[in-house]
């Protein structure tokens, strides 16, 4: 089946990926790469959709990794444990990057979503999924000059929005 070699393709690179989002997480946190990397495996061998290629599924998984490590903090939130989930976000403008808590960009994303939902699906594909300009250009079926442009102001607005 196309599905299973294309997720199955992409493992390692969600592997990556994930330990790349959980690196800056504070010291033990729950929530470890493999973890996370199974968890968005398992919800891709779910969905009810053709694969195109990889950078199609790589687009579904940085949509899919955003869900599952909010359902954590979520969870931990509602376990009483500590809730912040630290992300490092690139602001280059601003002279390199902050460290922003998952719940607080999340609200920032879903209003920014009020704005232009594109230019969330950029922030999922460039930040969480950590494809290239190229890469989610092609997943959006736009150019990548208008990836650059929507990711200059997507990371704009949340650097106003995130104070």
């Amino acid at each position: 089946m196309l599905a299973d070699a294309l997720t199955s393709a992409v493992y390692d690179e969600l592997r990556r990926i994930a330990a790349r989002q959980l690196r800056l997480e504070q010291p033990g946190h729950s929530l470890q790469p493999t973890a996370l990397v199974n968890e968005v495996y398992l919800r891709l061998r779910t969905q009810r959709q053709e694969f195109q290629d990889k950078a199609h599924v790589c687009g579904v998984a940085a949509g899919l990794m955003r869900l599952v490590l909010l359902d954590h903090a979520k969870r931990r939130q509602a376990a009483g444990r500590a809730t912040e989930t630290w992300l490092e976000l690139e602001f280059a403008h601003a002279g390199g990057s902050r460290r922003v808590d998952l719940l607080v960009l999340d609200e920032a994303l879903s209003r920014l979503g009020a704005v232009d939902p594109s230019l969330v699906r950029v922030v999922e594909l460039r930040f969480f999924a950590g494809l290239t300009v190229d890469g989610a250009a092609e997943v959006m079926g736009i150019s990548p000059a208008t990836v650059k442009r929507a990711w200059k102001f997507a990371r704009a607005w949340l650097y106003r929005e995130l104070g």
